[in-house]
């Protein structure tokens, strides 16, 4: 086998490797976040007493119509809070859902804010345009929030409660019914 073959091999072997493991995985998150109200696969939360709420990390990002945005700004409502990105097809196919949850539950003080990872701004701008999102979408083309929240893959959803504690969250794409379940939960306490 000569040299060339050998290269096409290992490009074609890397590049495999890389579409099927899925979006984007980072570090282990810090146990404090990774605890902080998990859920279980039917959308409840997982022992609260022994996976207290967190205090949300705060941050400033920038919104698709330039505005800065905080969580501070949502304060006395619960917040979803939804990492993702363009190029990663859970994220896209959970897009509907989220634009759904969020028409039923705006008027029960509820605000949906989805913080993009992508760093070409136009393209954010097209796809929430192609799928009708009217939600919040901010951008994080740094990472540096998705760090501070400890995202090892998306998509990744938070349930940030009135009082701006983590109350719940989700890896993986995030089915309609389950989102309602923890928003239910949520309004509940």
């Amino acid at each position: 086998m000569d040299l060339k073959k050998i290269f096409v091999l290992a490009v074609a072997v890397v590049a495999a490797f890389f579409l099927l493991s899925g979006c984007a995985r980072m570090a282990q998150p810090p146990e404090e976040i990774r605890k902080a109200g998990s859920q279980s696969g039917d959308g409840s939360a997982e022992g609260s007493s022994s996976n207290p709420a967190i205090p949300a990390p705060e941050f400033t990002l920038n919104s698709l119509d330039g505005r800065e945005v905080s969580p501070s700004d949502f304060w006395g409502k619960v917040v979803v809070l939804n990492f993702w990105a363009t190029w990663c097809d859970p994220c896209r196919a959970e897009m509907p859902n989220l634009e759904r949850a969020y028409q039923a539950y705006k008027d029960k003080n509820v605000e949906l804010v989805g913080i993009s990872m992508d760093t070409d701004t136009q393209l954010v701008e097209s796809f929430v345009k192609e799928v009708g999102v009217t939600y919040t979408i901010l951008l994080d083309p740094s990472n540096q929030v998705a760090s501070d929240y400890a995202i090892r893959a998306i998509p990744t959803t938070y349930i940030v409660d009135e009082e701006g504690m983590i109350v719940g969250s989700e890896i993986g794409q995030l089915a309609e019914s389950m989102l309602k379940n923890m928003l239910d939960q949520a309004l509940e306490e």
